[in-house]
């Protein structure tokens, strides 16, 4: 059963209300408030002490803005920093049997919402979701009032950092990127039976030898009515291409006590012939229906196997090498927000250029660009905060319970994404330290509780000194594979960290160089052959992710005179750097060369590169002079060659992945 969708931007006021009022027994459904939101700057904090959240106080006078809004890209307030308001009025009638929550899937940074004059939720984190319920709460005409504060200090996560010996500027000035305020991402409501199912969390392991998959649905029943309940919980799969390939899964029975939630699993087999494993080049998708009396939701997942064995990563069996990126949120007019146009623009560039293993983003990424990596055969490293957080915060109490807060939603909102698989615990903190260690080893064990089916790793600056001597003296000896950010001396540093770690694999989670701090684009491309020549030299290393992406502003010390730090392969706007394409010959994971030439023929040869990047070749095509030859399934070094026809003496050559993705175009003669 699908989910009704109603956007309000396309009804009239009474049509509006009138959908609103509908009796939605049968289903749940979701209400969109995006739109046209009434907002306020209270930049001396007047708001909440003039009660602006009552349901007398009159906000018409203020401006208008368009929700998702990020206020810091608004030319009204560009680059405010403080507390603002946002208005909502909306129209509703509960319908019978039926529960409203209100969902807002990103505000940065802090948020106190009111309904109707009544205060219903806090949350503190700029890019996780939260929701309430809002029930008992709503009358016929309603107000939304959002108190949004963007300011960071040594509290916030991400924020400043408490004063330390190592840092050469004043620490609590020290910020990463521009903190970018609103409600940067979707609101909702969410209308759905008073027993709905909360959560779902698929777990698809497969057999690789007999080629079947074991399916667990664990799903998370919530009664908010009065009284207990029995009901029963069922669970359909099917494949995405081919609906008729389906699995269904047996009803099981479940009593919930009044106000309880309760976790009821679901177990089967899926056969052989209907498995279909995700990976790279076959981004096979599935979804399940699983049904709760009245309610039904609906989630996708992939079956896929990655594991760490030796210093090898493996997906599905075999064992992968591959480019990543860094892609900070930030692009002109809208900051943060990550409208779709540049989303799918900038994810297509990340295919073509082989940024298949990304550390992606220091804080939890879109619902929208994880739907975007599962379709593209994108490998993900999530990452929820702790940016160069000092000793003292990792050790503090609330930072910890703030940091498992945004960690545990940003989980359970992903844990379905075949394309996430591994949670980073931070970048770049004083890993060597007592507290460092303790913060590893301490959230490592929280996020296994939470899903224990995901790779554990953190982005360390730490562990490649040669002040660490030995594993116990660095945080790394924690996590399922080690990253590390280098800049510069890469073949001594990876070296060091192998006699460390001669176990593990190696990911090196950043390295690159800024536009601006070289004499000329050449000087970066050189620069990055030599970087490449070094990793190339380490069979433990595992993936390479560039920082960054694109280019982004920030309040860091040293950024350039107008605000932005020009890292990128891209350009702020998304125009490529010549880097780009060098970047996608390097990392492609073949090389192809002309063998041979006689008259106006001559042998073209593909090789299937053995170090790094490294993968092997299935369904590949490739594209001589406009036309296309079948590349045949290639382990790491090995080759196919083909006699083609010159066009004046050139052989116009491109290397096509499945789905269509061009990687690797090149000019032979």
């Amino acid at each position: 059963m699908k989910r009704t969708i109603v956007d309000f931007m396309k009804l009239s006021p009474l049509l509006l209300c009138l959908c609103l009022s509908l009796n939605l027994t049968a289903q749940r459904s979701v209400v969109d408030l995006n739109g046209r939101w009434t907002f306020a700057m209270d930049p001396i904090k007047i708001g909440e002490v003039n009660q602006w959240f009552d349901t007398s106080f009159h906000a018409d006078g203020f401006d208008k803005v368009s929700v998702p809004h990020c206020f810091s890209t608004d030319p009204r307030y560009a680059f405010y920093t403080g507390t603002v308001w946002y208005f909502k009025k909306f129209k509703t009638t509960v319908p019978s049997g039926h529960r409203v929550w209100l969902k807002f899937d990103a505000i940065f940074y802090k948020a106190k919402v009111w309904v109707n004059g009544k205060r219903v939720v806090y949350h503190e984190g700029g890019y996780t979701p939260f929701e309430t319920d809002i029930t008992s709460l709503l009358q016929k005409d309603n107000i939304l009032t959002v108190q949004v504060n963007n300011e960071w200090d040594t509290t916030t996560i991400p924020g400043a950092k408490t004063s330390v010996a190592y840092e050469p500027v004043n620490a609590s000035q020290v910020y990463p990127w521009i903190n970018y305020g609103g409600i940067t991402r979707p609101v909702q409501l969410l209308i759905k039976p008073a027993v709905d199912i909360s959560n779902a969390k698929i777990i698809a392991d497969p057999d690789l030898v007999k080629g079947s998959a074991t399916i667990q649905i664990n799903t998370w029943v919530r009664n908010s009515a009065a009284e207990k309940i029995t009901t029963q919980v069922g669970a359909t799969v099917y494949q995405e291409k081919d609906t008729r390939q389906h699995l269904r899964f047996k009803p099981k029975q479940v009593t919930i006590p009044a106000g309880e939630t309760v976790l009821v699993m679901l177990l089967a087999t899926l056969p052989a012939k209907q498995v279909k494993l995700w990976s790279q080049d076959t981004p096979e998708l599935y979804s399940t229906d699983i049904s709760c009396g009245t309610d039904t939701f609906t989630t996708r997942f992939g079956i896929r196997k990655v594991e760490v064995r030796g210093t090898s990563l493996l997906l599905n069996g075999i064992a992968v090498k591959m480019a990543g990126c860094n892609r900070p949120l930030d692009y002109p007019g809208f900051g943060s927000m990550d409208p779709k146009a540049v989303l799918e623009r900038d994810m297509l560039l990340i295919k073509r250029g082989s940024m298949e293993l990304s550390r992606i983003s220091h804080y939890a990424v879109s619902t929208d660009l994880l739907n975007k990596a599962d379709e593209l055969g994108l490998l993900i490293i999530t990452e929820a905060g702790n940016w160069q957080m000092t000793p003292k915060q990792m050790n503090d109490s609330m930072m910890r319970q703030n940091y498992r807060s945004q960690m545990q939603e940003m989980i359970t909102r992903d844990w379905n994404h075949p394309s996430v698989i591994a949670y980073s615990l931070g970048n770049e903190f004083q890993s060597q330290t007592e507290e460092g260690k303790a913060w590893v080893r301490d959230m490592r064990t929280f996020v296994r509780n939470i899903d224990s089916t995901r790779l554990i790793t953190f982005a360390s600056n730490r562990v490649q000194s040669s002040l660490v001597k030995k594993p116990e003296e660095e945080a790394s000896q924690y996590v399922d594979f080690i990253s590390t950010n280098i800049y510069g001396n890469y073949a001594k540093a990876l070296q060091h960290i192998h006699e460390l770690y001669p176990d593990k694999p190696v990911y090196i989670s950043e390295f690159g160089w800024r536009a601006d701090q070289v004499t000329s684009e050449e000087e970066r491309i050189i620069l990055f052959k030599k970087a490449m020549a070094d990793f190339r030299q380490c069979s433990y290393v595992i993936g390479a992710s560039v920082w960054t992406f694109n280019d982004y502003l920030s309040r860091f010390p040293g950024s350039a005179a107008d605000g932005s730090r020009p890292w990128g392969l891209v350009t702020l706007d998304r125009k490529e750097r010549p880097l780009y394409k060098v970047w996608q010959e390097e990392m492609s994971p073949a090389v192809i060369a002309m063998t041979g030439k006689e008259g106006n023929t001559a042998t073209i040869r593909l090789t299937v590169r053995r170090d790094f990047p490294g993968y092997a070749l299935n369904a590949y095509s490739l594209l001589c002079n406009g036309e296309s030859f079948h590349v045949k399934y290639l382990k790491p070094g090995e080759f196919q060659e083909w006699t083609i026809r010159l066009k004046e003496g050139k052989a116009n050559m491109a290397l096509i992945k499945p789905g269509g993705y061009t990687i690797l175009e090149k000019i032979l003669e």
